[in-house]
């Protein structure tokens, strides 16, 4: 799926600009109302209200009526100016607030609204011959050998519980909108509008996944010397640190942030063989070339975020291997963290001793 486009240069210019005017409009308004000069009704009116009827009102500037007239002049000058800048704001903010709902709604009519000729439809499959008229990658049947099966009804006969999963799962039944037999998001019309999104525009051939920086073929491609190679994504996370994982057919090759991995984790093999336990788990540790990415906590909490990422690029790259890696809690996120420190103890728990005097 392509990423919508967002002019953020462009807003914040014509905001400060808007605040500019509006700053200088206030300027230019205070100083009218300051060079006003007092009519002659309002020096009546002083005179009134006055308590010392013999004290003389000046007017500003001077007695002048023609000093008073240029000064008169001057200042509806600025009070033009300034109503003037303060209808250029408003009509600024018009024009921006009908610019932004324009744009809205081209962009829900180019999402929501289904083109003539769309081939969306709803996803159905037939109960007696199991017939659908969509492909999802993702499911599939884990098939057991010979041996698995007599072991698991040995172990129904003694009344063990069974060691593997379930024989033959599944994931649930899908009712969404179906695009050349390819599931998609309810709302969205293909092929995509080229102005709202960046390509591919058209979802890939059915039985491929998608998504996540996928190419047209539903897989991931990256060129190293010169060359194109397939590789297979995951990433994990353990206390605060967060990896990201690449594994490449390849010898056995294993780096992390540039770095050989036993140099990384400073020659330490608990956290090297953490690193790498699914791999070593399934005996393909020398088939594929480990690329790693980590950032955040330490280097306990890196090798836990690799390992969880390599057991998801597992799974990418053979889905048979899932109920292996999810029994042996590869692809669950370990959640255990330090405790924080608490305002008035000595650590997360231990309290200050008590002392009666």
């Amino acid at each position: 799926q392509g990423r919508c486009r967002q002019p953020f240069l462009q807003h914040f210019l014509v905001m400060g600009t808007l605040r500019c005017l509006a700053a200088a409009s206030l300027l230019v308004s205070v100083k009218a109302w300051s060079l006003q000069p007092l009519s002659s009704i309002g020096l009546r009116t002083r005179e009134r209200s006055s308590t010392n009827p013999a004290a003389k009102i000046e007017l500003p500037y001077s007695h002048n009526s023609s000093v008073r007239l240029k000064a008169a002049t001057y200042s509806s000058f600025l009070h033009v100016g300034a109503l003037m800048g303060v209808s250029t704001i408003l009509a600024s903010l018009s024009a921006s607030r009908r610019r932004k709902q324009s744009l809205e709604r081209q962009r829900h009519a180019s999402v929501v609204v289904k083109a003539d000729g769309d081939e969306l439809e709803l996803a159905w499959e037939d109960p007696e011959t199991g017939e659908k008229n969509y492909v999802n990658p993702w499911e599939t049947y884990v098939e057991l050998t010979e041996e698995q099966i007599v072991a698991e009804r040995e172990e129904a006969e003694v009344g063990q519980a069974c060691e593997y999963e379930p024989l033959n799962w599944k994931f649930h039944s899908y009712e969404g909108p179906v695009y050349k037999k390819v599931p998609v998001i309810e709302g969205i019309s293909f092929p995509l509008d080229p102005n709202v999104y960046y390509p591919p525009l058209e979802p890939p051939p059915p039985g491929e996944k998608w998504g996540d920086g996928r190419g047209e073929d539903g897989k991931w491609w990256m060129e190293i010397n010169d060359e194109k190679v397939q590789y297979w994504q995951g990433w994990g996370r353990r206390k605060t640190a967060c990896a990201i994982v690449r594994l490449v057919k390849g010898t056995g090759q294993f780096r992390v942030n540039g770095k050989d991995a036993i140099t990384y984790f400073q020659h330490y093999p608990i956290w090297w063989l953490k690193a790498c336990e699914p791999m070593a788990a399934l005996s393909v540790k020398n088939e594929f070339d480990l690329l790693c990415k980590v950032f955040g906590g330490g280097i306990s909490g890196h090798a836990g975020a690799i390992r969880m990422a390599v057991a998801r690029a597992l799974e990418d790259y053979n889905l048979e291997w899932r109920p292996l890696l999810k029994k042996a809690k590869y692809l669950t996120r370990d959640w255990r963290m330090s405790e924080s420190k608490k305002i008035g103890r000595h650590s997360a728990r231990k309290k200050k001793p008590y002392h009666k005097r």
